[in-house]
């Protein structure tokens, strides 16, 4: 594995496990749907952040990204309110 096929992995993981798993886990205990449904959507966006880093595309990487994090967001701020 070179490089950016370990980073790519690392993204999976981090993303796809560790903080939208642990969200979505969190919605569906609390019955809240609009917050299980973002971090869902999170989770299917970051998914794509590991291709574009092994297809080097940084610009698709950065939009992704924001992406990812404002769906992470608005599943925090929908659990919040």
């Amino acid at each position: 594995m070179d490089r950016y096929e370990t980073f790519a992995t690392w993204i999976f993981i981090v993303f796809g496990a560790l903080i939208v798993a642990g969200l979505m886990a969190f919605a569906i205990a609390t019955g809240d749907k609009p917050a299980f449904l973002f971090a869902l959507a999170s989770g299917c966006s970051a998914f794509f952040l590991g291709f574009a880093v092994i297809f080097d595309q940084p610009r698709l990487y950065g939009f992704i990204l924001f992406l990812s994090v404002a769906l992470i967001g608005c599943s925090i701020t929908a659990i919040v309110t």
